[in-house]
């Protein structure tokens, strides 16, 4: 049996609502995730709800082997789109039936949020009860309030309309975010496995989970983290400061991963390490934006301990530019050298399929790389890794389609000419499903629930692929994640035309309706 610390055990006669918390991954996976502790603390200091966890491919919750069926709301966290598949595998293991048209008034009421859910609901509409569109802190206890004074929750289920953020099928539905970072729900109990399976361990190690900010106003056109939560927002250095001291308290753990979509961006991430070495924590973090990765923030990283660092150039300069991340070669080459020069390894994260990209700049990404490759002679200290190009809701890639074919030839291209370097590349035809799941509308949950028992054709997945007409609603139309309405388009000619838009070093956004600046 695992051993975990700081787990909230109640009775559950003394509480009104028992709450689910499901994560539709690997434990490793989910304790790596702040927004899960988030939630788990966030819940449990109600006096009247008992939150637990239940973590793929299990359908009982880890704190007191509760099925699914026996709890008020099931929630699930929904980080990535193939995790689509394990929501209905979890629900119909814990005695749940996945569509919710099959479901009784007395099945638990059944939610969702995550960044998915926020994106683009309506392929998993068809299985879920509500969406939280938003950050849970602004959400949840309104939510837990409304189902608690409800007769029959489920029975009136449009009642929750009245909270902003919430989202049923054909209705509008506004994102909600946390405006001050000081005020968000920065976990110090945070649950601790004592494990020595690797399979248990959490993908960043036994570490204190940090908030560093949330949001990212870069506008890298294909990245849909960088358009949901607009915004960008900070939490302050003395927080920060007091929030890892606390937490180490509670957990015991000296190792702090810092946590944002660009934690490289933050405004004294300089002052943030060194403060935290000064206090003898080590860091980690998953990844380091290239534009804002200074020497000083490197030589912070390895007194830590810290072995290799994550960046991602996405591909040669005309096509990052067009992706509206234009950073100079050069710039990418000194930051390899500082963080190899200092002893680090470095991850580079590349994609392929953009619409500009021809025969010629393929040729060019692949002596770009080889380029990189050769910065070291320590075998493996550069490895690669090429990701096909996904376009998203609410980005400027919103409407391109899925060339399976094309994408293929593109991988196969760079496969055939970089067989000596350590690289990895992902799946396009997995590529091609995430593609669907994620800009589909509800009619992809028929292809969602008929895998559960059966392999699906490709051809079936290639239906939903194609490009979507710029004037023709999409999915999503009524999901309001803050962006002006014409914003997307204009970025979209920019990104086909191969022009930048140049954010505002004042006020750290573009003009894109988030935070009423330009």
């Amino acid at each position: 049996m695992l051993k975990e610390h700081n787990v909230v055990l109640k009775n559950p006669l003394k509480v009104d609502l028992r709450f689910a918390s499901c994560y539709p991954n690997l434990y490793r996976t989910a304790m790596s995730s702040l927004g899960f502790h988030i939630l788990y603390e966030f819940l449990n200091s109600r006096e009247d709800t008992w939150c637990e966890r239940v973590v793929y491919p299990y359908s009982r919750s880890l704190e007191s082997s509760t099925p699914l069926k026996s709890f008020d709301i099931v929630s699930f966290s929904l980080q990535y789109e193939q995790d689509y598949f394990n929501v209905l595998e979890m629900l119909e293991k814990g005695g749940i039936s996945a569509r919710k048209s099959n479901r009784g008034i007395n099945d638990p009421l059944v939610i969702a949020g995550g960044p998915c859910a926020t994106s683009n609901p309506m392929p998993m509409s068809e299985f879920v009860d509500l969406f939280v569109i938003g950050e849970a802190e602004g959400i949840m206890d309104q939510l837990i309030d409304k189902y608690l004074e409800l007769d029959n929750p489920k029975r009136q289920i449009e009642s929750f309309l009245d909270i902003k953020g919430v989202y049923l099928p054909d209705y509008p539905a506004e994102r909600v975010i946390v405006k001050k970072m000081d005020d968000a729900c920065h976990p110090l109990h945070q649950v601790v496995p004592e494990t020595d399976d690797k399979n248990l361990k959490p993908a960043l190690g036994p570490s204190f989970l940090l908030g560093v900010s949330r949001g990212c106003s870069r506008g890298c056109r294909f990245c849909m983290a960088g358009y949901l939560y607009r915004p960008r927002r900070e939490t302050s250095l003395k927080k920060l400061f007091k929030v890892a001291e606390d937490g180490r308290d509670a957990t015991g753990l000296n190792k702090v991963a810092l946590i944002s979509a660009a934690v490289s961006d933050y405004s004294k991430i300089d002052d943030l390490c060194s403060g935290l070495l000064e206090r003898d924590f080590t860091i980690t973090t998953p990844s380091l934006r290239i534009e804002s990765v200074s020497p000083e923030t490197l030589d912070s990283l390895v007194k830590s301990g810290l072995k290799t660092i994550t960046l991602a150039p996405e591909s040669i300069y005309c096509v990052r530019k067009s992706l509206n991340k234009s950073i100079n070669d050069e710039k990418i080459f000194d930051v390899v050298k500082n963080a190899l020069k200092t002893g680090l390894n470095v991850k580079l994260y590349f994609l392929a399929g953009s619409p500009i990209e021809t025969g010629q700049t393929m040729k060019d990404m692949v002596e770009f790389m080889k380029n990189l490759s050769i910065l070291s002679k320590k075998k493996n200290s550069i490895r690669f890794s090429v990701n096909p190009l996904i376009p998203k809701p609410h980005t400027p890639l919103q409407w391109q389609g899925y060339d399976l074919k094309l994408i293929k030839s593109k991988l196969n291209y760079l496969k055939s000419n970089l067989k000596k370097e350590p690289i990895k590349f992902e799946s396009p035809r997995m590529g091609l499903i995430q593609h669907v799941l994620s800009t589909g509308g509800s009619e992809v949950s028929n292809l969602i629930e008929r895998s559960l028992y059966n392999k699906i054709p490709l051809n079936d997945w290639k239906k939903f692929a194609s490009p979507k007409n710029m004037e023709d609603p999409l999915p999503w139309k009524n999901i309001n994640v803050g962006l002006n309405d014409d914003f997307l388009k204009k970025e979209y000619f920019k990104f086909v035309n191969n022009q930048e838009t140049h954010w505002c070093e004042e006020s750290h956004c573009y003009d894109c309706g988030s935070c009423g600046k330009k």
